[in-house]
Parts: structure tokens; sequence; C-alpha cells
């Protein structure tokens, strides 16, 4: 019997953490490639639920840590010990003939390390450019940006395959002499068995059940509450709009470092009876019968450098609940969202153009009605797990073989 080829997935968030935090595709990626392949998985323990039917395709190898992805201070103090075991973990894909890693991220020198310790067969996905987000603020530290960024590209300019989930990172990525022939796209993947609109029922009882009445508009957002994502503006623009828009509600899904901010500013504002905050809802069916049964989706980010080469896992949730979008004019953002078509988009510095978006969504049942079947049928073409996992397992298929061995 013919040997399978092996190939290695890595991911610091752990198996099940990472198809929680936007690998949704990897199932049917694993599901396909276990047929001709032997795949390994390389990562700490995760709190997340196991699951066993996935792993059943995998030889797992856990770290001995466990990455808890409700806790944010594991991005920082988890990230340490998973720079200990990359050359580990390289090198024993090294020893036991693996063909092929990848690793769906993009941490700092991670590139480079496997490059060192494995050889050149190494495929990643660039989403973040997290030596940017962290010194955005910081002037000083740009030089050492520029340095870290310099090395990364270094090595990147010499793979085999990467995945962005955005045109404009390959836009980005070429400008620094990575060629454009090794780099493919897939938006977002989702699941839209878990993410879609809802009937009539259920969308008036989860309206009754957040507190919301049959006349109110609900524009919806969902995520961790970060500074970045720029809840404070919109509240300030909700306050702004209390007596031309009465009927506006805000549902935000989610928790994080602003929660206790944002709830007091919206006090002070004078619409804490109009914004609803849930924290983390206990289940991904709640979480879609929220969304599915607000009005409008918001996508929101204050607009770093970095926001650019996002499409966000926010913005692909919305969509497949067929929501008319409102969302912020970011360069990946806006090759999905068009005015007029799927959506409207504003600048997060115009306050005035904001509003202006808003209120004809607000204002025509029938426009939102429009807009949203057109956000789905794109989500549906552009974000399918079928799509997405097929395109990502044929690529990395390609790659595994012996004129690319480490």
């Amino acid at each position: 019997m013919k040997q399978k080829k092996k190939i290695a997935f890595i991911h610091r968030y752990g198996l099940e953490g990472w198809i929680c935090c936007g690998g949704h595709a990897v199932p049917g990626i694993i599901d396909t490639l276990s047929k001709d392949a032997e795949i390994h998985f390389y990562g700490p323990k995760t709190t997340e639920e196991r699951n066993s039917s996935l792993r059943a395709n995998l030889v797992v190898h856990e770290l001995p840590y466990t990455w808890n992805r409700a806790n944010p201070n594991d991005k920082i103090t988890k990230t340490i010990p998973w720079y200990f075991w990359l050359p580990i973990i390289a090198l024993r894909c090294r020893l036991n003939g693996t063909r092929l890693i990848w690793n769906d991220e993009t941490v700092p020198f991670t590139a480079p390390i496997l490059r060192v310790f494995f050889g050149r067969n190494i495929v990643i996905t660039v989403m973040d450019f997290f030596a940017r987000i962290y010194t955005d603020k910081h002037p000083r530290l740009h030089a050492l940006r520029d340095l870290v960024e310099r090395i990364d590209f270094a090595s990147w300019k010499k793979l085999p395959l990467i995945f962005t989930k955005v045109l404009y990172t390959q836009e980005f990525l070429a400008e620094h002499g990575v060629p454009k022939e090794v780099m493919h796209l897939y938006r977002n993947p989702v699941d839209h068995t878990k993410f879609h609109p809802v009937d009539e029922v259920t969308r008036q009882e989860t309206r009754n059940k957040l507190g919301f009445a049959d006349t109110d508009i609900v524009l919806s957002h969902h995520g961790i509450l970060h500074p970045n994502k720029g809840n404070d503006w919109i509240l300030h623009r909700l306050a702004e709009l209390k007596e031309d828009l009465p009927n506006l509600r805000y549902l935000l899904i989610g928790d994080g470092p602003e929660m206790g901010n944002l709830q007091q500013l919206a006090s002070r504002l004078g619409i804490i009876d109009r914004v609803v905050f849930t924290g983390w809802l206990p289940s991904e069916r709640d979480l879609n019968n929220a969304l599915a049964s607000s009005d409008i989706g918001l996508v929101m980010r204050i607009g770093q450098e970095t926001d650019h080469f996002h499409m966000t896992d926010t913005l692909a949730h919305e969509m497949a609940c067929g929501k008319p979008i409102l969302a912020v004019n970011l360069k990946g953002i806006a090759e999905v969202i068009h005015d007029d078509e799927n959506g409207a988009l504003f600048s997060g510095s115009a306050p005035l153009e904001f509003c202006s978006k808003i209120k004809p969504l607000y204002q025509s049942g029938e426009l939102r009605i429009s807009l949203g079947k057109a956000a789905l049928d794109l989500s549906k073409d552009i974000c399918s797990i079928a799509l997405c996992s097929d395109q990502i397992s044929g690529l990395l298929a390609t790659k595994i073989n012996p004129g690319n061995q480490p």
C-alpha cells in the first residue's frame, strides 16, 4: 500500500480555537486532504469543546499549555511559548518526513523560523501585520517595525504559496517584492447552515427576548469590544441621530476591554435605553438569531492602516444572515460592499456621511430587503465553506510533492 505524504497544520490558538477564530473551512480541508495525505496538527490545548470527528482524521500533537480564547492576555502570554515551540515543531516535521507546513496566520518571524528549521515548503495566510498594529501610536518604534517587516518580507518572497483574504493585501505585498504568482485569495469562509436568515416567528421571538419593539430599526454589530472597533464613534453618531431617527436601536454583541467604557459613554450620551449590550451569546445559534433578527448589519473599524487588509468575520456573518451592510470604507471591505448594491459605505472620519448613509436604510424596508438579498447572494458566491475548502485544499495539494522537500 502506498504511504501517504505528510502535511502539517500549525496554529497558536490550538485546533478548535483556530476553527472558532476564522478557520471555518478547516474541517472541509482536512476531510479532502486526508484522503491522500496524512495530516498532523501542532498547537496548544484549547478551552474550546473538542471536535472528535475532526480529530479522527488528524494526528494531533498538543503542546503542554492551554490557549483560552476568552482571555485577552493569552494573545501575549501564550504567544511567547509559541515562539519557543516553533523550532521544535519545525524540526520534528523535518525529521518525520513532512512535505509541507501551513500556518493560517501571520505572527512576525514565523515564516523565517520555520524556513530555518524545516525548509522552504512553508505556506502562510497573510491577514494581520502585528508589527504595525502594536507600533501604530509609537513613532519611536517604527524603525523596529520596519526591521521586523523586512525580515518577514524577505522570507515571504521565497514561499511557494501565500493566502490572503482580500486583494488589497496582495497589492501591498507585491509592492514589497512578493511575487504575485504565489498569492491566492480566499474570502472569510462562513457556514451557511449556521449563519442564515431566520423565519418570522424566530425573528419576533428573538427581538422580544432582546427587548426590541416591532417599530424599532435595529443596527447590529458583533465581535471583541476593543478600541480599534470604533464603537465609541458609533455611539456618538447615534446620539446625534436621536431626534431624527427616534426608533433606531443598537445591538452590540460581544465583550472585551471596552465594555465598561462603552456602557458609561452610552449613559453619558443619554442613549443607554437605545443600546443593548448582550455580552457573549451562549451559542452560534443565538448569535445567528440575533444578527438575522436585526435590520442593518454594521461593520466598523477606526481605520488604522492595518484595517485595510481585512474583510472581517463580522461582515461575513452579517452578509450570510441576509442583512444590508453599513460599513466603514476600507480597502478590503470595499472589495465586497458596494453602495446601492448590497449596502452603503461611509468614512470613519466623516460623521455627516455616516448619518446620510444610515437614513435611507432606516426609512425604507424595501431597500433593506433588496440590499440584504444581494448581500446574501454574494456571500454564497464567495464565502461558502465548500468553495473555500476546495480552493485551499486544491492549492495545498499541489505543493505536496517531492520537488519541494525540505
